[in-house]
């Protein structure tokens, strides 16, 4: 868990254009961003061991990505993970908390799995912010956040379009969803005009 505290006005306000999410929130259509590489051939030299993503400036998963014009004053907990009921509930001795962001390695299954997150009492004013990698690997796993109760906004970063449209339509009925962010070299909008929800672009230069 990554605690950042807002309580110095000044710098908020310096930052205020953006909010730079270091969590390494992952993106693309599902896959798990952290899966081992294969092992290298007996003969090839042992290559030097990767960077953890949170230091390695050349990840571009942990590129800053914007997600509110304004930080707010108050502290931001960032969690690499689904939170558990303990999770939460400490929530509750963190002075001045603003903001929630849980930059999830992968979908939910189900509903059991974000139960939680329906039964959080948060103080007033803050919410939750989760960000998922790709499009939902099922019918359930997307259905299951309409189901949390709170709130709650939801960011889902792709590649690209879903191969099944009929999928954005789905996605239009999902409550919480605020928005789709597609991380494409050559940013269009074929293959999403049936997204009702705001749609961004991410370019990454390496």
């Amino acid at each position: 868990m990554t605690i950042r505290s807002g309580h110095n006005r000044l710098g908020a306000t310096a930052l205020a254009p953006i909010l730079f999410l270091l969590a390494c929130a992952p993106a693309g259509r599902g896959a798990d961003p952290q899966a081992p590489t294969p092992p290298p051939r007996a003969a090839e030299r042992a290559p030097t061991p990767p960077l953890p993503r949170e230091v390695n400036p050349d990840d571009a998963l942990c590129a800053p990505l914007i997600l509110d014009q304004d930080l707010g004053f108050g502290t931001h907990v960032v969690m690499r993970r689904m939170p558990t009921a303990s999770d939460l509930e400490d929530l509750r001795f963190i002075t001045g908390l603003h903001q929630v962001v849980l930059a999830l390695p992968e979908w939910p299954a189900g509903y059991a799995e974000l139960k939680p997150l329906s039964q959080v009492i948060l103080p007033d004013g803050a919410e939750i912010v989760v960000l998922l990698p790709g499009w939902p690997p099922t019918h359930e796993a997307l259905e299951a956040w309409n189901l949390v109760a709170g709130p709650l906004r939801m960011i889902v970063l792709v590649d690209g379009p879903p191969a099944d449209r009929a999928l954005l339509v789905e996605m239009n009925h999902v409550r919480p969803l605020e928005r789709i962010i597609a991380q494409m070299d050559r940013p269009s909008r074929s293959g999403f005009e049936r997204l009702q929800r705001p749609l961004s672009f991410r370019v990454l230069v390496r």
